[in-house]
């Protein structure tokens, strides 16, 4: 199998994440990319003229339930242990700024 990803081009992608790697994983890295590459090949080129388009493998749809309306806290027991209320709203610090 011809060597597509050299070493050089791990070296360079290795410095470009900034990830520290030793000679001898970057020479395991290339083989094992190129082996993926090879692999990838291998299935474009597979015949499959004959095989219908899928978007789904299965069936089965989402399961959703009904929206049903249950008891909850009232505005005053929600901001009860809050530390910044204003007018019945959560007080919390700006994050974003205007220019």
């Amino acid at each position: 199998m011809k060597k597509i990803i050299t070493k050089d081009l791990i070296d360079s992608l290795s410095k470009l994440a900034k990830i520290n790697l030793t000679k001898e994983q970057e020479e395991k890295y290339a083989g094992e990319f190129t082996s993926v590459i090879g692999y990838m090949d291998e299935i474009k080129n597979l015949d499959v003229e004959n095989i219908a388009e899928t978007s789904r493998v299965s069936d089965e749809g989402n399961v959703l339930r009904d929206d049903e309306i249950q008891p909850s806290l009232s505005q005053k027991q929600a901001l009860a242990n809050s530390k910044n209320t204003h007018d019945g709203y959560f007080l919390v610090p700006q994050i974003l700024k205007e220019d």
